[in-house]
């Protein structure tokens, strides 16, 4: 079976090359853009990989809050999306894990020299104003993207490295993880980066999604404040009150075995992933 890619489609191979793989365990499984194809996954971004033409069986994977667009002549086996769809052929996987198949905290923490770390090239107007509003109050809040540029931030993080940003901001009390939008089930990496850097996340999303999937205790949630002004000046106060802040580095990252059963798409099969292999299965017979 030789497994292809369109529009981004590769960013969703960690999660689908395992399950490929005990979903058809004697067969030899190829991911080859330039053979032809038996299963394509299929993502959002057009101009960001060469795809032959092909007429097999394609799955959708999306990591935003939309779903993507199906081929004129037949629909996906199934649609791999990190929000809730009410589409039956939508199956939830929260784009979360794709950036961090396993997630902790680091250990043996040292002392946070800066107070707020911020990394956006998206000027969504909720994060713009929390950090805004830290900056006017804590100098040790620096931006590194476009968004709300500080001339002295304290090195020259590489954005878009993401697998760095855990190392370049462990010295930051907070991390900015809010996300783009409000959307049930929408869980992306933002959080998952700050959790690793150390940092304590200030977060900005689905409030069942997000609690469903860590301690409410071991991040900073603005919307548990009436205006993004009045979150950004109680995690200001936060900052001045090292047992405050002490106490959410110290909460155990999760309460439910939420995050355990989705990172399992890895290592063993659980009972969420039964459409994606039956669908799987019933397309290609002849590999079962």
């Amino acid at each position: 079976m030789n497994v292809g890619t369109d529009r981004h489609g590769d960013t969703y191979f960690k999660a689908l090359r395992p399950l490929l793989a005990r979903t058809f365990p004697n067969t030899t499984i190829t991911y080859d853009n330039t053979k032809p194809y038996d299963l394509v996954v299929r993502g959002h971004f057009a101009s960001s990989e060469p795809t032959l033409p092909y007429s097999c069986p394609y799955i959708t994977t999306s990591g935003e809050s939309r779903p993507v667009h199906h081929l004129p002549d037949r629909a996906p086996l199934f649609e791999l999306n990190t929000y809730h769809s009410p589409n039956p052929d939508s199956i939830y996987f929260p784009y979360l894990l794709i950036e961090h198949p396993t997630l902790e905290r680091p250990s043996g923490q040292g002392p946070k020299r800066h107070c707020c770390s911020y990394a956006y090239s998206n000027p969504v107007l909720e994060r713009e104003l929390v950090f805004r509003r830290m900056r006017s109050l804590e100098p040790s809040c620096y931006s590194f993207g476009r968004c709300s540029p500080t001339p002295d931030t304290p090195f020259a993080a590489h954005i878009n490295d993401r697998g760095n940003n855990a190392t370049y901001f462990s010295e930051f009390a907070f991390n900015v993880a809010m996300e783009n939008r409000i959307f049930p089930g929408y869980l992306t990496e933002k959080i998952g980066y700050a959790f690793r850097s150390g940092s304590v996340p200030i977060y900005w999303g689905d409030n069942d999604t997000v609690n469903d999937f860590f301690n409410p205790a071991a991040f900073f949630n603005v919307r548990d404040y009436r205006t993004p002004i009045l979150a950004a000046e109680a995690a200001i106060q936060i900052w001045r009150d090292p047992q405050k802040l002490q106490s959410y580095v110290d909460a155990p990252l999760t309460l439910t075995k939420t995050l355990e059963d989705y990172t399992a798409i890895y290592t063993e099969y659980r009972p969420w992933q039964k459409p994606m292999v039956d669908r799987l299965r019933e397309a290609f017979p002849d590999f079962s």
